[in-house]
């Protein structure tokens, strides 16, 4: 097949251009033809994610977004166009004049109005409605994302966009069955949404984690330090830990974001306490995965609803347990008593704090939910994923003869 590839980026910049990164080279090794069309200017300091004989173009973005925008895709002549998700929403819209088109959903694009699925008032909880105009009425009353009533109708109507494009389009991918689930919610024809199960990412040296220094049982939280995805209550939760459990962890965050100095501050607070915590900032992913080898157990407390949590599968595949909320996708490769601790209660640092007690008073288990969590990572490899990719592109590309016609009736 001739694969077109639209993204956002073809340097790294986040787990998307990590995915395709993984992705491209294997699609070339079973004899595809790939191209790969970036709607920002590469940055060649941040590393390129295409092969050198992979097509890389820019994809433009005129003011009228017409599909004469898309005249070099379409001289391409793609039996597929396998997107991303790009900003130009009005610009996808488009694609399928020219080919196939399968979205690979990688986020709630089309699903949500802020793209989060949350309602932050009276308290935190997920959102399981499908995106309609029910949610402009809920959108300021359940805090679902900022203030702004003119961003609020700007990110709705385009969201709406997406939301058909989702209806319209010959497949919709994801990588959990959460998101599948996500996608029939709004409608979407469940014959044409199809679960690509994630793969545990490539790790160079040993799979393997290494023995941590020190005699204190070392946590780890690797992410963006934003308020969803719950470093707060994390420090929160050391803090209500017995003063012996306390002092038997330190903790080490990775990662930068709004929340820093809220995170700094409780930190310091902690660290007057007799607590051992480190705040890194951001690290490379070579360099987060080695802190990745030291830990003795992964929190991933995030209290909105993951669509995947690829960093649990990162961490498992070199033998660290996890614990976290059971929220999203996350039970999908988490699981309760055998590769970690998921924790069925509402978010909140008091729940969070019981189970990581459980898991001080028995360094041992969390050994042997490790040994599990590297077993089960294995079995998730890049080219059982490519093979279901390779099926359900193959499926939408069935349908060129007569998608022109038929997408433009529509």
């Amino acid at each position: 097949m001739r694969i077109a590839i639209p993204t956002r980026f073809a340097h790294r910049a986040g787990g998307v251009e990590t995915y395709l990164e993984s992705v491209l080279p294997a699609l070339q090794a079973r004899g595809h033809e790939v191209g790969l069309w970036h709607e920002f200017p590469c940055d060649p300091a941040a590393g390129s994610i295409a092969p050198g004989n992979v097509r890389l173009s820019p994809l433009a973005r005129p003011a009228d977004a017409s599909v004469n925008a898309l005249a070099d895709l379409a001289a391409w002549q793609p039996d597929v166009i396998f997107s991303q998700g790009i900003n130009a929403v009005a610009l996808e819209s488009r694609m399928p004049d020219v080919a196939p088109l399968a979205v690979m959903l990688h986020a709630y694009h089309g699903t949500c109005i802020s793209g989060t699925k949350t309602h932050s008032f009276p308290h935190v909880q997920p959102c399981s409605r499908a995106l309609g105009p029910g949610c402009l009425l809920q959108f300021h009353a359940r805090r679902c994302g900022g203030l702004s009533p003119v961003s609020m109708l700007r990110d709705y109507r385009e969201q709406r966009v997406r939301q058909r494009l989702l209806r319209t389009c010959a497949r919709v991918l994801t990588i959990s069955e959460h998101m599948r689930r996500e996608c029939i919610a709004q409608g979407v024809d469940p014959t044409h949404v199809h679960t690509i199960p994630a793969f545990a990412p490539p790790v160079a040296g040993p799979v393997e984690r290494q023995a941590s220094t020190g005699d204190r049982l070392h946590l780890l939280f690797a992410g963006r330090l934003e308020q969803l995805k719950g470093p707060h209550l994390l420090l929160e939760a050391i803090g209500l830990l017995e003063p012996q459990d306390r002092a038997r962890v330190r903790l080490t965050m990775v990662g930068d974001g709004r929340e820093y100095g809220r995170c700094a501050g409780l930190a310091q607070n902690l660290r007057a306490q007799g607590a051992e915590v480190v705040l890194t900032g951001w690290k490379s992913q070579a360099d987060c995965l080695e802190l990745i080898r030291t830990a003795d157990l992964l929190v991933v407390p995030s209290i909105w609803p993951e669509p995947f949590g690829l960093v649990g599968l990162e961490a498992a595949t070199v033998g660290v347990p996890a614990l976290a909320f059971a929220l999203g996708g996350i039970p999908e490769w988490l699981l309760h008593g055998r590769t970690g601790i998921v924790v069925d209660a509402p978010p909140s640092a008091a729940a969070l704090a019981l189970a990581l007690g459980t898991c001080v008073a028995d360094p041992g288990t969390l050994r042997r939910w490790g040994a599990e969590a590297r077993s089960t990572a294995a079995q998730r490899t890049l080219d059982g994923h490519v093979d279901t990719l390779e099926q359900a592109l193959a499926g939408a590309a069935m349908l060129a003869s007569t998608w022109g016609s038929a997408m433009r009736a529509r």
